[in-house]
């Protein structure tokens, strides 16, 4: 199978819902807005921010199994302090380099995802962010609306990616999967 083969698959994949991820498809938004980004898997860096709690770690970690690229969850990486957030930014950057190095994409996913890569010396080919209204910023309120205001989402490699809110599923009895 050639590449032309692959990207009918790929076009097929987009074309249906988000298959496995029923609850989600938003998702699909993305899938189609990275296809022409992650084509052929060059070196490049997708990052996703967004407030606490809106989804950022569960759609990195879709994205990165669909596109079979890696994830760098930057809460990994956090240094806990009260006045602000911090990264052992040099473990960020030699985990980016590795993935970029040979010739890999990769996604980085935080709340201040824009101001980590920026702080480790990259930037993103695209950027996504997730917004949920019931998203909490409680913790780091101070911190989310400095850092949104210093990263507007104002172009073309963006996408603002608007999630509703999960329900919790009603209890499922043994044998009711698909």
């Amino acid at each position: 199978m050639g590449f032309r083969g692959l990207s009918e698959i790929m076009q097929k994949i987009l074309c249906n819902c988000v298959q496995n991820a029923p609850e989600r498809p938003e998702y699909a938004t993305a899938l189609k807005a990275l296809q022409p980004v992650l084509y052929d898997l060059p070196p490049v860096i997708v990052a996703i921010d967004g407030k606490s709690g809106a989804g950022k770690t569960t759609l990195g970690r879709f994205l990165s199994w669909r596109f079979n690229v890696s994830l760098l969850e930057s809460d990994l990486f956090l240094i806990r302090s009260e006045q602000k957030i911090s990264y052992r930014y040099d473990d960020v950057r030699n985990v980016i380099l590795a993935r970029l190095d040979g010739n890999r994409p990769i996604i980085v996913e935080g709340i201040v995802a824009l101001a980590l890569l920026k702080d480790t010396g990259f930037d993103p080919e695209f950027h996504i962010r997730v917004e949920c209204v019931e998203a909490d910023v409680s913790d780091m309120e101070e911190s989310w609306v400095g850092y949104a205001a210093e990263w507007p989402m104002q172009d073309s490699r963006c996408l603002v990616l608007e999630l509703p809110v999960l329900h919790e599923a009603p209890d499922e009895t043994p044998g009711d999967c698909c």
